[in-house]
């Protein structure tokens, strides 16, 4: 297996992980009194997200899909888009 491909194998791995760490932050935000672990997710988000921006910004372009994917969650963005 060449380097690129094994990188790029090894970035989906931590987008894969940053998907996750959003999914448990969403449910977590429903629950009372998940203040502490909802922070350490956001953290834990973030530092997927910045890894994922600087070291993947090309071929396969896990930086940016790892920022559509962080989007709603950052910036609360709701798309009540027709297209």
């Amino acid at each position: 297996m060449n380097y690129d491909s094994e990188m790029t194998r090894r970035g989906e791995l931590l987008l894969g992980q940053l998907l996750e760490g959003l999914e448990s932050l969403q449910k977590a935000g429903r629950m009372t009194g998940a203040q502490a672990y909802t922070s350490y997710m956001h953290g834990q988000i973030y530092g997927l997200a910045t890894a994922l921006r600087v070291f993947f910004p090309g071929p396969g372009n896990l930086g940016e899909r790892a920022a559509l994917a962080l989007r709603p969650v950052i910036t609360e963005h709701r798309c009540e888009c027709d297209d």
